[in-house]
């Protein structure tokens, strides 16, 4: 006779009692990645019996309980391999005793479904060194189509601001770009977030991020890698960026922002040498904006710049459904100062996006 899950069974035997089995053990659940169940107790039977184990999974291939005890008990089971993520277990034991009886007993095994982790995760990467050279563009107005082997590959819009500059494509090296003497040039990406999937990414943890290096500053010029709201100037409208900047003696690179006039946060780090690299992570979350930069190339994502945590709130009215300070969906920009003494350029090699999400 057959007794499930701590019921009794009776019969057989020549009328000796029922065999029953342990009561039912207490379910089992474990934590995703999981894929053995260590030695779990399962308690004795009421008479010596033989026992064995089958698995019943809820999917996936066969897997094999071994049984530990003799006579009537204590037994115990486990499972040396084969649980998986998500899936359920029917460890049923049936005990035998010498004279025919049986009676089962069922642990219920559970694995959780393995969890996503907040993480970042790139929507966009462009390696602007791959970049056809192509002739300087020095308008004010109209688009710079930039090609890869002679296919599309980005736009950007022309550069704007006060004195003359430029901006050459070069294959190897990136965007050069050069403002003179006594020039404020920017340029600006404005990517296609639709395309990319993060359309309204006021929603959202996100960052526009770029790498470059300075050709060279004038005393008292500047550089900014910006996001900013529609243009890409960094005295229009809104924006948030690293500033690297030249005092004649060092270099140095702060956060700023801009709304209704400039806000420069201390210096982070300053060198007198001619940085090699600089590279910023600009991130807008819901409760504002934060600047992560460095003397370095981009990094892996932004939590591992050098320098972290420049954060400023949104500091703006209610809104029914717009965007906040920097738009929608904002855009990157760079912008050079030229001064008195000389010719300032950079060279931007690298555009990326990331949003943080579950992956």
């Amino acid at each position: 006779m057959l007794a499930m899950a701590g019921g009794a069974s009776g019969g057989g035997g020549g009328g000796g009692p029922d065999l029953t089995p342990p009561s039912t053990p207490t379910p089992q659940v474990l934590a995703s990645g999981t894929t053995e169940l260590g030695s779990t107790s399962i308690g004795s039977w009421s008479d010596s019996v033989t026992v064995v184990a089958t698995v019943t999974p809820s999917a996936g291939g066969a897997v094999t309980a071994t049984v530990t005890g003799s006579g009537a008990g204590p037994y115990s089971v486990s499972i040396a391999s084969g649980l998986s993520d998500g899936r359920s277990y029917a460890v049923r034991l049936r005990g035998t005793g010498a004279d025919g009886q049986v009676a089962d007993v069922v642990l219920s095994v559970a694995v959780r479904p393995a969890l996503g982790s907040l993480d970042w995760k790139v929507v966009a990467d462009y390696d602007l060194t791959t970049v056809d050279t192509a002739s300087a563009t020095t308008g004010t107005t109209g688009s710079i189509n930039l090609t890869v082997g002679g296919a599309a590959f980005l736009t950007l819009t022309g550069i704007d601001g006060t004195g003359t500059g430029s901006i050459t494509p070069t294959n190897g090296q990136g965007l050069v770009f050069s403002v003179n003497t006594t020039g404020q040039r920017s340029i600006l990406f404005d990517p296609d977030w639709s395309a990319l999937g993060v359309s309204s990414v006021f929603r959202r943890i996100f960052a526009v991020e770029a790498q470059g290096s300075i050709g060279g500053l004038a005393t008292n010029a500047a550089a900014h890698i910006m996001m900013s709201s529609t243009a890409s100037g960094s005295t229009t409208n809104s924006n948030i960026g690293s500033r690297l900047s030249y005092n004649g003696t060092v270099y140095s690179i702060n956060a700023r922002t801009y709304h209704s006039g400039a806000t420069n946060h201390t210096n982070d780090t300053t060198t007198g040498t001619l940085p090699a690299a600089w590279s910023a992570s600009l991130m807008r979350c819901p409760e504002g904006i934060e600047i992560c930069h460095g003397l370095t190339t981009l990094p892996a994502n932004p939590d591992a710049h050098t320098y972290l945590g420049r954060r400023r709130s949104q500091d703006f009215a209610f809104t029914s459904g717009g965007g906040l300070r920097l738009g929608t969906d904002p855009k990157i920009a760079f912008e050079l100062f030229g001064a008195a003494t000389l010719n300032s350029s950079m060279t931007i090699s690298r555009l990326r996006i990331s949003v943080m999400e579950v992956i």
